[in-house]
């Protein structure tokens, strides 16, 4: 029998699609690399934004993350509540701190930018959505208890988590 070759199909790039995302801290550009946010220190090189120091001159910006801090305009906000959260508050607390750090060392646009204590729930702002969501699947796992993730738009997300 005769073998086929593998054929490989050239991808037509004369096509160029439009993003309809509506986000306001989706960048139009790209920044000058390298370029060093102002505010947080991250560095923004190879095409995204990273912890690395470099020994070149970058020049200044504010990374999306900065802008959303400064704006009070969270992608994420985690509304953590219940009998068991009272009883337990320290523990989870110090959970969600632990998740944030780890996802902000590999994501620097990951991170928390307040916490809120009102008189039945506790709410956590975050940057981005997928600190959030990360949070609310993280706590299901290790309390169990009723999560609620929606996505009230391409670029927010509200998670509800209660025991």
């Amino acid at each position: 029998m005769k073998r086929q070759k593998n054929r490989f199909f050239k991808q037509e790039r004369t096509r160029i699609y439009d993003d309809n995302r509506i986000d306001p801290y989706r960048e139009q550009m790209k920044y000058k690399e390298p370029a060093r946010c102002t505010g947080c220190s991250a560095l923004f090189i190879n095409g995204r934004w990273s912890w690395e120091d470099t020994n070149e001159a970058a020049s200044e910006a504010l990374c999306p993350a900065c802008r959303r801090i400064e704006d009070h305009y969270p992608a994420g906000i985690v509304e953590v509540g219940g009998s068991f959260f009272e009883d337990h508050r320290f523990e989870i607390m110090h959970m969600v701190q632990n998740i944030a750090r780890v996802e902000s060392e590999e994501h620097p646009l990951e991170r928390i930018m307040n916490v809120e204590d009102n008189e039945e729930s506790t709410v956590v702002n975050t940057t981005g959505m997928h600190l959030a969501r990360r949070i609310g699947h993280a706590l299901e796992q290790a309390y169990d208890g009723e999560l609620d993730i929606s996505y009230d738009a391409e670029n927010y997300v509200r998670v509800s988590w209660s025991r």
